[in-house]
């Protein structure tokens, strides 16, 4: 038991410490999946040596593993509590055989076939999860950026009003339009704060194509798969000589299409936000 428990123990410090050059700053977040499978049998209080198995890749099929699994996908973003699948968020952890051409194809036969809709949720998670580990490719135990949920993206909006003071009902009206963000000087300057805040752009690099795929996917085909488009996009806006808030709004509308992305999150956000802010909601007239 004992020789268990310290085997265990040296196990999970190297999964919580591997990779630890892993880049993050302001909201962001990192994660791995060795370090969601910790969190998860903590909050499920599972035996340690639940830990040891899952670390050996040995995810038993019953219904403790399915809700560990299911926990995990929760706190990485790659599962939606209703069951959605963001499979550009798990495949991340993944690096498929370069010599393997059907990985992808094979992977989603093998979701359709095992993880069909009318399954429970946990169990859906679960099988979900062995398709990538069994077809996809090599899991990876890396930290990667783990996509904000839209509570923490409120958070997010929530400080970056708060620091700049800029009033509840400005942002509400500015959200109803996507140009309005553009017009003036406090909206150029929200966006720049909130995308910082969020891992999602920064002064000295502009926006990061990779976060923004991860955090919204690809509003169409191949979207964000050249950085080097966005780059030269940003870098134009760069040569015109922008103030810093001017660079930021500009480029997040002309070159990571901003209505596309951004604003329909400002929109599904605004209600919890003003939960947050305790504001009363603003009633539509009715015409007659």
């Amino acid at each position: 038991m004992f020789t268990t428990r310290l085997l265990v123990g040296a196990l999970v410090s190297v999964g919580l410490t591997a990779c630890s050059f892993a880049f993050t700053e302001h909201g962001a977040i990192v994660q791995s999946i060795v370090q969601a499978q910790h969190e998860c049998v903590t909050y499920l209080n599972l035996p340690k040596h639940r830990l040891y198995q899952y670390l050996m890749y040995n995810y038993s099929n019953d219904a403790k593993t399915k809700q560990m699994l299911r926990c995990v996908g929760l706190i990485l973003q790659w599962w939606k509590s209703d069951g959605t699948l963001n499979e550009h968020v798990l495949a991340q952890y993944f690096m498929p055989d370069t010599s393997d051409s059907d990985f992808y194809n094979r992977t989603y036969r093998c979701i359709e076939r095992k993880a069909p809709v009318e399954d429970d949720l946990c169990s859906r998670a679960f099988e979900t999860f062995q398709c990538y580990l069994q077809q996809y490719g090599e899991l990876l135990n890396c930290p990667k950026v783990v996509p904000l949920s839209d509570e923490r993206l409120t958070e997010t909006m929530h400080f970056c009003l708060d620091v700049l003071d800029i009033p509840f009902s400005d942002f509400e009206q500015w959200t109803s339009s996507s140009e309005l963000f553009l017009h003036t000087e406090p909206a150029r300057c929200l966006l720049r704060c909130f995308t910082i805040r969020a891992g999602l752009y920064s002064d000295q690099h502009g926006p990061f194509a990779d976060r923004f795929k991860l955090q919204f996917g690809a509003p169409k085909p191949d979207v964000f798969d050249n950085e080097l488009e966005g780059d030269y996009c940003v870098a134009r806006l760069r040569r015109e000589g922008h103030d810093a808030c001017s660079l930021a709004a500009r480029s997040l509308y002309e070159c990571y299409y901003f209505a596309d992305t951004l604003l329909p999150t400002f929109e599904r956000i605004l209600p919890l936000l003003r939960l947050v802010l305790h504001q009363p909601e603003v009633e539509t007239p009715e015409m007659e």
